[in-house]
């Protein structure tokens, strides 16, 4: 098989995912009673409930048939249309829009660097070796062992302990403007700190087990200097740093943010899907599972097809 054929089976697969994500999630609703109904009517009159349950009715389609609704609902996620939160009372993409802003604006730079770090510190622990690997080893193991809600909140201690400055989100700010610039920054630290750890640790590993094969001992014994050594290395270690590095960001996006947010005061994605949660706000939590499920499945796919560059055998047998 190519890996022209390979990478559109998997392109296949993960629309095949998605779908089958979207129709679980339209088929729960069904089944499930509408708790935005039984806010609307809380503290109302039978005859007045009564009336207000047909007018929802009505304005939400939900007699019409069952896959005129499912035609309805696959186009408005097609068009990234979320619905309204009646808890809020407002648009679901007005409450998730720029708490995914504020949250992709420390994520991506926190783990842009813990990939820089992570291969980084594996080639140093395990090709350069000498200080900067004891260095490397050093990270792996403090960062990976220090939980993300304890370094926030240490981080944010010291820069008002010895410099004055308050690491906490000022809601009358900007997203980059005054603490909140500080405390996107802390996030990103952390971010690239316990991701990075992680990572170090297992190109560590990977990079050690390429380094004792024929063809660097050879690549070595002719007087290679370390830059070409760890490129080999690297070259042969990358595909399955590529799949651990996908699964590591899911895991930050599922767990790590939900921290750091709430011990920085961030109002991201986490922060705004607890606060739903807490809220019983069904109607944000639902498009925050959906935009959780779709972009794990988007992660898969630019995982294969990462693989299928770095690595010339994907798809081949």
């Amino acid at each position: 098989m190519s890996r022209r054929a390979f990478l559109a089976r998997r392109l296949g697969w993960a629309v095949f995912v998605v779908w089958v994500v979207v129709t679980a999630a339209f088929l729960g609703l069904v089944a499930a009673p509408d708790h935005n109904l039984s806010i609307l009517q809380y503290g109302l009159p039978a005859d007045e409930a009564r009336q207000v349950a047909e007018q929802y009715r009505e304005r939400m389609n939900y007699d019409d048939p069952l896959w005129e609704r499912y035609a309805h609902w696959m186009w408005e996620l097609g068009t990234l249309q979320f619905g309204q939160s009646y808890v809020q009372q407002r648009p679901v993409n007005a409450i998730l829009a720029p708490a995914l802003k504020n949250t992709l604006a420390y994520l991506v730079p926190g783990v842009a660097a813990a990939g820089l770090l992570g291969v980084l510190g594996g080639l140093a622990s395990s090709v350069w070796r000498g200080a900067a690997g004891r260095v490397a080893d050093a990270f792996s193991h403090l960062g990976a062992a220090m939980p993300a809600f304890l370094l926030a909140e240490a981080l944010a201690f010291l820069a008002a302990a010895e410099a004055d400055l308050l690491v906490r989100w000022d809601p009358e700010l900007g997203a980059f403007a005054g603490s909140n610039r500080l405390a996107l920054a802390t996030a990103a630290v952390v971010v690239a700190t316990t991701l990075g750890a992680t990572l170090t640790r297992y190109a560590a590993a990977e990079a050690a087990a390429v380094t004792g094969r024929p063809f660097v001992k050879l690549v070595r014994a002719n007087g290679a200097p370390p830059r070409r050594i760890a490129a080999h290395v690297l070259r042969n270690a990358a595909p399955p740093l590529v799949s651990l590095f996908s699964i590591r960001v899911l895991a930050v996006l599922l767990l790590g943010v939900y921290l750091v947010e709430t011990a920085l005061g961030i109002p991201g994605f986490g922060e705004v899907t607890l606060t739903a949660i807490r809220d019983r706000d069904i109607a944000v939590v639902l498009a925050a599972t959906l935009v959780t499920s779709l972009l794990g499945v988007v992660g898969t796919l630019i995982e294969d097809v990462v693989t299928a560059v770095v690595d010339p055998r994907t798809g081949t047998e």
